[in-house]
């Protein structure tokens, strides 16, 4: 199967709103639903308010949305946590702030390929090199549940610690 990866903004651009709608609104992931409500109802509005960048990875014979993924920029905040001295270093760590790139939204629809998800993650970092040869930053983060951990490990992410709500991980890797 082939794919295309488009970002959304474009895609708003070049489709009428109808259209556009037909496409986002055949995204089905059963696996989260949260993924599939943030494409649906939140990422044009994103999209238009400069929140965040989203990636449709679409298959062109079948005009399905096989996966996506949205990039950002959000820093990491370490108030009253510790934080191995090693790790603060290679984060930058100032004032308990570390900047960072986000993967903020990583989904796959239920007809994806397994190993999909590994792909768009080495889409976003390539794009998060190509940010931090402009102007910098080293880290990428995310934040998933604890059923992911290990698939985020195998993806050279490590555990940070959980995020201030105590709801979801807080993940890190470096470019």
């Amino acid at each position: 199967m082939r794919t295309e990866i488009h970002q959304l903004s474009e895609l708003m651009n070049e489709m009428d709103e109808k259209e556009l709608s037909f496409l986002l609104n055949d995204f089905k992931c059963s696996r989260n639903k949260d993924s599939e409500y943030f494409l649906k109802k939140m990422a044009k509005k994103h999209e238009k308010k400069d929140i965040s960048r989203t990636y449709l990875v679409i298959d062109p014979d079948e005009d399905t949305i096989m996966g996506y993924y949205t990039l950002a920029l959000k820093c990491l905040s370490f108030d009253g946590q510790d934080v191995d001295p090693g790790l603060a270093e290679q984060m930058n760590l100032k004032d308990n702030v570390a900047q960072a790139y986000l993967i903020g939204q990583l989904a796959r629809s239920d007809e994806a390929k397994k190993g999909s998800g590994g792909v768009m993650i080495d889409e976003a970092i390539k794009t998060f090199i190509g940010g931090k040869k402009k102007f910098g930053c080293r880290m990428v983060r995310l934040d998933c549940r604890d059923e992911l951990i290990d698939y985020y490990r195998s993806n050279e992410f490590q555990l940070i610690g959980k995020n201030f709500k105590k709801d979801l991980n807080q993940m890190a890797t470096f470019i």
